[in-house]
């Protein structure tokens, strides 16, 4: 038996594969750390670690960096001469944590077509598999997984590049419950919204039994048609304000593109709008009296200094082509 074997056995037995990891195996991890070998593990698993012609089976990190103390949670780890042998002792470990058949990996063809069109629109579609454990939803690097465990269905986030085992983002008795939470986290991160709209969100943690509720009485068109909605009511609610395109103009937009200025899609306050990753230009209109100002804020700084200040935005354009010339 290898890894991918034992991964199946604890998928047809009904024990959670995910208690188990291997980075030798995992194709989901990025090029950069898979290529630094295959010692990589997921925090609050059993690991398999192949290095060197022996196979560790360890619950703990022996391969933190210096500046960390020495990950001293749970047994010693255990070296195997081969990897059947540590995959045998993974089975015995694996297959005590819980009651055979009481874990069930729901697929994305278990979900409302509503769900899987939202999916596709945000761009979570397809979603991958790891060691054959199907997720319901992938983006980058990032993936959820809806686990059936004692007829209670569980939704958890999977980071690919730092893979950790731990609470799920949310469980319920109905996977409906389960899939509309699905809904909002995509959502959350990825809901295609226009230029000039702003940012939406649903609550972020669903630990507040008031928020659960309003998002019980939504079915799941009416949660995406929230997402669709420039303003919408609550229980959405506006965190970032969209740039106030009326401030710019398309030639200015080009052009800050063009020198590595782009514009950012949200701001912080209204009617203004901001350039720029690292040191970002944000212009702003101000009333009684009307005038328009330039605000730069420089690499890692909170506070911004007002550079340019104008009664008209012509002036406010040239000056912004000017910087964006650099």
């Amino acid at each position: 038996m290898n890894f991918l074997e034992l991964q199946q056995r604890l998928r047809a037995a009904g024990h959670d594969p995910f208690q188990v990891y291997a980075g030798h195996y995992d194709t989901l991890r990025p090029q950069a750390r898979a290529a630094s070998g295959s010692t990589s593990v997921c925090y609050g698993a059993w690991n398999l670690l192949v290095e060197d012609g022996r196979y560790t089976v360890t619950v703990r990190d022996p391969h933190r960096p210096a500046r960390f103390p020495p990950d001293t949670h749970g047994p010693e780890p255990v070296v195997f001469d081969s990897e059947q042998a540590a995959c045998e002792e993974l089975w015995a470990i694996a297959s005590r944590l819980d009651p055979p058949g009481s874990v069930r990996a729901v697929t994305a063809d278990e979900l409302d077509p509503v769900a899987g069109d939202w999916l596709r629109e945000c761009g979570w579609w397809p979603p991958a598999e790891l060691y054959g454990n199907p997720f319901v939803a992938t983006r980058d690097q990032q993936s959820y997984r809806i686990a059936e465990r004692a007829g209670r269905f569980e939704l958890h986030l999977r980071d690919h590049r730092v893979a950790k085992l731990g609470d799920p983002v949310h469980a319920a008795d109905d996977l409906a419950d389960v899939t509309r939470v699905l809904l909002t986290e995509v959502g959350n991160r990825s809901a295609p919204r226009p230029l000039g709209w702003p940012c939406v969100v649903f609550r972020v943690g669903w630990a507040d039994e008031e928020q659960l509720a309003a998002l019980r009485a939504l079915d799941l068109a009416e949660i995406v048609r929230a997402y669709r909605t420039e303003r919408p009511d609550p229980p959405l609610r506006i965190i970032s304000e969209g740039p106030d395109l009326s401030l710019v103009t398309t030639e200015l937009l080009e052009q800050a593109e063009r020198s590595g200025h782009p514009l950012r899609q949200f701001v912080g306050t209204a009617e203004s709008a901001a350039f720029g990753t690292d040191v970002r230009y944000v212009v702003r209109r101000h009333h009684e009296p009307l005038r328009y100002s330039v605000d730069r804020y420089g690499e890692r700084e909170n506070h911004a200094t007002t550079v340019f200040t104008a009664g008209d935005l012509a002036p406010i354009h040239e000056y912004l082509r000017q910087r964006f010339r650099r």
